[in-house]
């Protein structure tokens, strides 16, 4: 994974995605994983936490969940601890496909949220990464992916993106005993960027 770009503009990054609501950006999926925060006890992990919106959601409107926050950009990492410093969150320094340190500590969780990582993978890894996920996944959990797409090569370039279609990644989760529920429409990106769009894809387990 390219983490150059995210080192050196980390803390105006994170700026930016703390600016913006957790409701407003996956509204279109939310209904998905309120069932999972009304449960007492929850387990959720965040890959590609950035700078610790979404588990701040979590942890702030679950019951007693147990959040897990995965960033493998250090300094991101460190000013996502700064951020929920007074929430119960475990942060790691750990990335897809393997998750190492993750799998050392934890056996499964009820909901894996990961935000735009599988831009960062090839192929290969992205099979690889389905797999641990699965892995990871309990027998009646909620694997949800943001895909990000872009159409300015310019773009891809500077952050080391590429992009993979939601059908393609579809497909690659059968191998993976990974079955998708739904496919979010296209939707506009909340930095107002016109060569951006975002998709949601929400899997279960087989």
């Amino acid at each position: 994974m390219a983490t150059q770009y995210y080192e050196i503009n980390a803390l105006e990054l994170a700026k930016i995605y703390q600016s913006h609501c957790f409701e407003s950006l996956h509204a279109n999926w939310l209904t998905h994983l309120e069932p999972f925060l009304s449960i007492k006890g929850m387990t959720f992990l965040d890959i590609g936490a950035g700078a610790g919106r979404d588990a701040k959601f979590i942890v702030e409107n679950g019951q007693q969940p147990k959040v897990v926050a995965v960033e493998p950009v250090s300094s991101l990492n460190r000013l996502g601890q700064a951020y929920t410093r007074d929430l119960s969150i475990d942060w790691y320094r750990d990335q897809l496909p393997c998750l190492y340190t993750v799998k050392k500590h934890y056996e499964q969780f009820d909901v894996i949220l990961v935000s735009s990582v599988f831009n960062y993978l090839d192929e290969h890894a992205s099979i690889q990464a389905l797999l641990t996920i699965r892995n990871l996944l309990k027998p009646k959990g909620l694997f949800i992916v943001k895909l990000r797409h872009c159409n300015d090569n310019a773009e891809l370039k500077k952050r080391g993106l590429v992009n993979i279609e939601a059908v393609k990644l579809t497909e690659m989760a059968k191998n993976a005993d990974l079955v998708c529920e739904e496919i979010t429409v296209s939707e506009a990106d909340a930095q107002g960027r016109h060569h951006t769009t975002w998709q949601t894809i929400l899997f279960r387990p087989i």
